[in-house]
């Protein structure tokens, strides 16, 4: 397996805040487009990857640092971030693979994966982390939910979509107390808890996090490297804690809030990316597909992906 070399620095933008992107997942229900290829890195359209949605996303909202998780054979997919996204980037776009941090069985979950780059994430002065999956197709802005963040207060938010609850039982669902403060969370349930003010739809939790550092810090023990009880994946092991203590807050992907829910893909499964493929292949697109960013003078060698 090819193995990235660790490059540069990564430092805090202004208000604090560092992204950190989960990117080295196998991918195993995509067959053979993930047999040996990270499943961001897996093609989408138009020279673009499914790791491209949420990177634009990070661009425009104005991100300025991120570090990327990697783990899956990733070559191909830091080639083209590299060729195409780092100069969004200025504090920093930088590459921390699994295999090379947590020897020999690499990041064991998300969670730990954060918890092996928290001395990187201390020196590089994160207040605040945002937490991102790159295998998602959607258009959102961050700084929403960022600031959805810091007006209430608790350490932790959550991104929520509204769905049919009849289609809510494959994802974990958020009961809460009022629009927005977490009062349950239960994976996969078979009758999923209405929304407030909602009876016929779910809030589904989207895998995007926003994190008080050093709250997530002491919780994910970076400080007991060597304790067997250290949780390992953010959706089974610090977020059900974490709502159980009421120090979770859901922010509700929607606009206007009575409205209907942006348009968000898990595109995890051969039939999933086929129809979402297809969705972007219409006449009429969901959202325009991820713009990179134009290096001075040269925007069309931004196009030019060495993925594809």
């Amino acid at each position: 397996m090819s193995k990235p070399e660790p490059n540069d620095t990564i430092a805090a933008g202004p208000d604090g805040l560092v992204a950190v992107l989960l990117a080295g997942g196998k991918g195993t229900r995509l067959g053979p487009l993930t047999r040996t290829e990270a499943k961001p890195a897996v093609p989408f359209a138009e020279g673009r990857l499914i790791v491209d949605f949420a990177m634009h996303n990070a661009y425009r909202s104005n991100i300025s640092s991120m570090l990327v998780c990697t783990q899956w054979h990733p070559a191909t997919l830091v080639a083209h971030l590299e060729c195409n996204w780092r100069a969004g980037f200025s504090q920093g776009l930088v590459y921390r693979d699994g295999n090379r941090l947590a020897a020999p069985d690499g990041y064991r979950g998300t969670a730990h994966a954060v918890a092996c780059n928290a001395p990187e994430l201390e020196a590089a002065g994160t207040r605040e982390l945002l937490v991102l999956a790159g295998d998602h197709v959607y258009d959102m802005d961050y700084r929403k939910m960022i600031a959805a963040h810091r007006a209430v207060g608790l350490p932790v938010t959550v991104a929520a979509l509204p769905v049919p609850r009849s289609d809510a039982s494959g994802f974990g669902v958020f009961e809460t107390e009022g629009p927005c403060h977490a009062r349950r969370f239960l994976e996969k349930p078979a009758e999923p808890p209405a929304m407030y003010g909602d009876p016929d739809r779910a809030l589904i939790s989207m895998g995007i996090y926003v994190f008080d550092w050093l709250w997530l810090r002491n919780v994910l023990g970076c400080d007991r490297p060597d304790d067997p009880n250290r949780p390992l994946d953010f959706g089974h092991d610090v977020l059900p804690a974490a709502v159980t203590r009421g120090e979770v807050s859901v922010y509700c992907f929607m606009e206007p809030a009575t409205g209907p829910a942006p348009y968000w893909r898990d595109v995890g499964t051969l039939s999933a990316l086929e129809h979402t493929r297809a969705d972007f292949s219409a006449e009429t697109r969901p959202f325009d597909l991820p713009v990179f960013p134009v290096v001075a003078g040269k925007p069309d060698e931004r196009l030019m992906s060495p993925a594809r």
